[in-house]
């Protein structure tokens, strides 16, 4: 579903482009408290803009999201689970831009579509002990040893945002290349996916616990508003 997605928003943007392309150029900047992000912009016509890039979710914003997710209501032991898992994630960040206004269309409303996989790390038993009321060290053993494991416990989290913008553009006094974007963007979460693994222990029915209750509260709490500052400099 996620593959699909990004593939037709490729090909429709780059589809656009080759009509009615009026600048390309590199977008660089921040979403404040979420996301560092990069990504190559198409202005493509006078009213249409498109970007697709990379994001990163690292220091200091590695809390963000469980900060959201408790702040709409979350349970804090259930939103522990991604904590240690998001010290640090990447995906992939895309969007479509309408211009309006006067004043060199100054102003504009967008659509986003972000992607974020939290890489693999290792959690601590605890922390799934005490969010589901289990005992891990209760379940059976296999198919290795336990001192040869290597992935003890581990989470592989992805999530798909769709997200709105509103934002306004300046360009920069004596620097013609470049141009400034402040933001406001509220995203909500729409689709997650979360899978919990152990090489040496059989926890099927816990996993699938794990995986059903987090993809409910991300679908129930999954709102992050941002404030993202951007700069662009234009290729050509």
């Amino acid at each position: 579903m996620i593959k699909k997605i990004l593939i037709l928003f490729l090909i429709a943007s780059f589809g656009l482009g080759l009509k009615a392309q009026d600048y390309t150029g590199i977008k660089m900047g921040i979403k404040l408290p979420y996301s560092y992000n990069i990504s190559y912009y198409m202005r493509l016509s006078d009213r249409l803009g498109a970007y697709v890039g990379a994001q990163a979710v690292t220091f200091p914003f590695s809390s963000s999201t469980i900060g959201y997710l408790n702040f709409w209501g979350a349970d804090a032991k259930m939103s522990e689970i991604l904590r240690e898992p998001l010290s640090i994630g990447a995906g992939v960040d895309m969007g479509m831009h309408y211009y309006f206004g006067a004043d060199n269309r100054r102003y504009y409303g967008g659509l986003a579509i972000e992607w974020m996989n939290l890489l693999k790390r290792d959690i601590k038993d605890e922390v799934i002990n005490e969010a589901f009321g289990v005992d891990l060290d209760s379940y059976p053993f296999g198919p290795i040893l336990e001192n040869m494991s290597v992935k003890p416990l581990t989470l592989n989290t992805n999530y798909l945002n769709l997200g709105f913008i509103f934002g306004t553009r300046f360009l920069l006094p004596y620097k013609p290349n470049w141009e400034m974007a402040l933001e406001v963007e509220v995203s909500k979460t729409v689709y997650s996916h979360h899978f919990l693994f152990s090489d040496y222990r059989y926890i099927t029915p816990v996993e699938k616990t794990t995986s059903t209750e987090l993809k409910k509260m991300m679908l129930k709490y999954g709102w992050f508003p941002t404030f993202n500052v951007f700069f662009l400099y234009k290729i050509d």
